[in-house]
Order: structure tokens, then sequence, then C-alpha cells
């Protein structure tokens, strides 16, 4: 066993902040990691956990190896990636360029997940001017790769192709010149792909560009959307990271990030993630269930969990069966008010009448029920008549 294992299995136990220091500077020290490689998408291997978009990192080959079979029978071609100590903080950084917010450890196995912004120091580019900021896009980056990796087992789902659409419409880019930028006097290099059509090659960040341009040849200038749109609307395809995620612009799909971007809130807050918690605290399942019985009218209660804003908090839904929509809302803020009161943590309160209670309730075993049985028919059982 690794010495990592050792000290996750220690860790899960006892939860010592002193062993979680000890897990943080061997995954930063040790010799050798394995890492989850996405050959779709020339980048690290993303899935969600626990709402949180993770990276997913080995003590051992053999440990990394097993994930990757497991993928593979999902219908996702997935690799094996080796980082040594000397490369360890760059892939760290790396992970926060691509927009992981977490990463687990030896999934499959004692298995640990831990906040990214715990093992390297996160860059907080929002305090900086909006002119000396580097252009960089994790939200694009996460959107994208998930996306690429779910269209070849065929899993995209309609909120994939919105994010990615939404994020790309959004985003800052970098695009390739020659000549003179400060006198106005530039060209936009075309790439030829392999079937001889070329493309005009745009790129989220600086290291995209430099698997283009690595002898430094070409200046970078930051574009927006409606500078890929004009390249676009004059039949050029725009090809964003064609060394990575590789990602086909035309007018059409122009048109479709504007009609996106008018489907969600222009500061994003819309956007979650809502997800099953897969071990539950039974102190707390106890104490829900509880509140409510006591509550009276609550049939059935269902628990997920959601993740916006980098947040996590617990969705709680309540059934209550047959009551009017003014009944069922004063149930539902009785007992929020009740949770609030005793149990501390962040909730967000539905009804199975609202769309999201109604598809949680859907997805999800209940944590609570009442069982009604009907004794009407039932025969008197262990009884006899007094002679």
């Amino acid at each position: 066993m690794s010495k990592l294992q050792e000290l996750i299995t220690v860790y899960n136990r006892d939860k010592k902040p002193e062993t979680f220091k000890e897990i943080v500077h061997e995954i930063q020290t040790c010799d050798m990691i394995y890492s989850a490689f996405s050959p779709i998408t020339k980048g690290h291997y993303v899935d969600y956990v626990n709402g949180a978009a993770t990276a997913f990192i080995f003590s051992e080959k053999s440990f990394c190896e097993g994930f990757c079979k497991h993928i593979k029978a999902e219908g996702i071609t997935v690799g094996i990636a080796e980082c040594k100590k000397e490369s360890r903080l760059s892939m760290f950084a790396d992970y926060h360029r691509c927009g992981f917010e977490t990463v687990l450890v030896d999934n499959g196995q004692h298995r640990l997940q831990i906040e990214l912004k715990d093992l390297i120091n996160i860059p907080d580019f929002d305090s900086m001017p909006e002119e000396e900021r580097p252009v960089i896009n994790p939200q694009l980056m996460m959107s994208a790769n998930i996306f690429f990796q779910c269209l070849e087992n065929k899993s995209v789902t309609p909120d994939k192709e919105l994010n990615l659409l939404v994020d790309t419409y959004k985003a800052r880019f970098l695009i390739p010149v020659k000549g003179e930028p400060e006198n106005g006097k530039v060209t936009v290099p075309a790439l030829e792909r392999n079937d001889g059509k070329k493309f005009v090659p745009f790129f989220t960040d600086s290291n995209e560009a430099k698997k283009y341009d690595a002898k430094k040849n070409f200046n970078f200038l930051p574009a927006n959307f409606e500078q890929m749109k004009e390249f676009a609307d004059a039949g050029e395809t725009v090809v964003l990271n064609p060394f990575g995620f590789n990602f086909n612009i035309t007018k059409d799909t122009c048109e479709g990030m504007i009609a996106a971007s008018k489907m969600v809130p222009a500061d994003n807050s819309g956007r979650a993630v809502i997800y099953t918690i897969e071990r539950p605290d039974p102190v707390l399942i106890r104490k829900l269930s509880e509140l409510c019985d006591e509550n009276g009218n609550v049939r059935r209660a269902f628990i997920k969990g959601v993740r916006k804003n980098g947040n996590n908090s617990v969705i709680l839904v309540l059934d209550c069966g047959e009551l009017e929509a003014d009944e069922t809302k004063a149930a539902v803020d009785a007992f929020s008010k009740r949770v609030k009161e005793v149990i501390e943590g962040s909730f967000e309160f539905f009804s199975t009448r609202q769309n999201v209670g109604k598809l949680t309730s859907e997805s999800t075993e209940p944590f609570f029920e009442v069982i009604t049985v009907d004794v009407s028919d039932t025969d008197d059982i262990g009884t006899e008549e007094a002679e």
C-alpha cells in the first residue's frame, strides 16, 4: 500500500487536520502521481463528483489502470499520464486553467476528494484591473472538455450543449497575427486541415496558443465573440483550440450561441450542478426525519446536493400530498424555519409542486415516507369470545 493510501485510510477514520496536511504534502512531493487523461480533448479527464468539476489522480499506476478500464467500459476513451514531482505544481495550475474545482485521489480505493485551493494558491485575477487580466477561460474549458468527452459515447445532454455555447459566447480569446499591431497592419493566418480545408484559429488562453506557436513566430491579440462571428459570417470556419478539444465554429454555430445566451441570466447566476449525495450523514437524516414527522403535513421527503458558484448546499424537497398550493407553501415554510432553528448548514427548500422538486422526487428515493396502512378489511387476529 502506498504511503498516500495509508494516510487517506487514517484520515477517513480520524479526520484530524494534521493528517490532512500530511496528505497534501505527500500529493505535492511524492515521486510520481498518475492522472486520468482524455485523448479526445487532449487534456485532463473530467467528471462531476459531489457537484464539483473533478480531476482524478492516483498514487499507484494499477489504481489508475483500473479506473481507466471502468471509464472505457462506459464508452469514453481515457489514458494515463505520469506526473513527476518537479511537474506537480504545474499540473495543478493547469487544473485551475481548465476549470477544475477538486481533485479525487485514488478513486476505487480508500479515496479522498480535495479542493484544488488546498493544493495550490489560486490567483485572484478578478481583483486585477480588466486591462491587466490574462486571457483565461476556465469555465469554457470545462464546458468544452465535458461536452466533447460525452460526445464520444453519445451522452451529451441539452444542458451540456447550452453551457458550451453560452460560455463561448461570453469568452475572450487570443488570435495569432503577423504584422505590426500598433499600426493596425496585421494579418490573421489560416491553417490547413488534413482534408485540405482551411480554418482560422482562436485560442482560449496562452497555454493553448503555445501549442500552435511554440517558436513564437506570431503576436497574439485579444478577441471576442463579435470578432469570431465576423470570420464566420464571411464564410470562414473558426476552430477554437485546434490542438486541444478542436471546436469547429461556423455561422450557424454563432447563431446558436446568440440564441443560447438569451436563455441564461447575464451574470450566469442560474447555473448550478445538482447531484446525489453519496453518503448522507445519518445524524442529519435522523434529525430531518424527526422534523418531517413533527411537521405533520410531509408525506415524503427527498435530499440532494447542489453546487453553485463554488459552494455546496443541500436541497430538501417535500411532498405534502393532497394539500392545496397555498397550504403546501405554508408547510414548506414552516419546515424551513424549523430546520434553520435546529440544524447548522446551507439548505434550499422546494415542494414537489415546483419543477426542481418534481424532477428530484422522480429521480431520488425518499429518506422519509409516511406509510399508510388500510386496516378496514383486516380480520380480528388473536381474539377469542369469552365463554
